[in-house]
């Protein structure tokens, strides 16, 4: 099976899930096969309250579990501040670069370590109106991250964190007050098109050229789609609106 024929095989697995067990069990098999021994998609951040929705499913030994919640490094944790700087992703190595640790952050990387984790690569998730997320796959120490599956692991981690917010998102609410989530966002077809192209990696410049119209106007036409959908990247709109069956997978396929 070629790699991209398995990034649409769980593409459409994770389309038909229904409860965070099956993406557990789905998560554990494509997670292995990329070479990764981990992963975590979580909502960030501290105090929740009782009637929140959030996302919080990984697989991260116990033992370091039981480490963050012992030396209460859940507000320190330096992955989820440096996805506050960051629409792209990044290795854990690069998290130095991109802010400047305290000392319980430097504490928290060391605890890491022992602990057995080694490099990870964290996919941040920014949803207008939501709490930050991510999408994190590591690996244990002593092992390489496969840098060449990370475009693929980029793509595979936005699609499990949509499917179990959207598990999420359907769970019964405790509160009465809580909204029913809203219907989907209607794309026009030029719209379509562009988000189309955009998923097999067209730039807006190459939209522009291939669908004849200006630069401008196919920029217009990613933004306006961004917009409907209430998302911050192009690869949050080309995986919402797979799931909303607005395209399919079969249309992103390289030709």
């Amino acid at each position: 099976m070629s790699r991209f024929s398995e990034v649409a095989q769980f593409v459409s697995a994770a389309n038909r899930i229904t409860d965070l067990d099956e993406l557990r069990t789905l998560l554990d098999g494509f997670v292995r096969s990329l070479g990764f021994d981990y992963y975590a998609l979580v909502h960030h951040a501290g105090m929740v309250h009782a009637h929140e929705k959030r996302v919080h499913l990984h697989d991260f030994p116990e033992d370091w579990e039981s480490i963050i919640r012992e030396r209460n490094y859940f507000c320190d944790d330096p992955v989820h501040v440096a996805c506050q700087t960051s629409f792209v992703p990044f290795t854990w190595e690069d998290v130095p670069n991109m802010i400047a640790l305290s000392p319980k952050q430097r504490e928290m990387l060391a605890a890491a370590r022992e602990a057995g984790l080694g490099n990870g690569f964290t996919v941040p998730i920014h949803i207008p109106g939501e709490r930050i997320a991510s999408c994190t796959f590591s690996i244990k120490n002593g092992r390489k991250i496969p840098n060449e599956l990370l475009p693929m692991a980029q793509y595979m981690g936005c699609f499990a964190f949509e499917a179990a917010r959207r598990v999420v998102e359907s769970t019964p609410a405790k509160k009465p007050h809580l909204r029913r989530a809203p219907s989907p966002p209607r794309l026009t077809r030029r719209q379509l098109d562009c988000v189309v192209l955009a998923g097999q990696g067209k730039s807006d410049r190459d939209i522009a050229q291939i669908l004849d119209i200006g630069y401008e106007t196919a920029h217009q036409h990613m933004e306006d789609a961004k917009r409907k959908y209430g998302v911050a990247t192009r690869m949050q709109l080309i995986v919402r609106t797979l799931f909303d069956n607005h395209i399919a997978f079969a249309d992103l396929m390289p030709n």
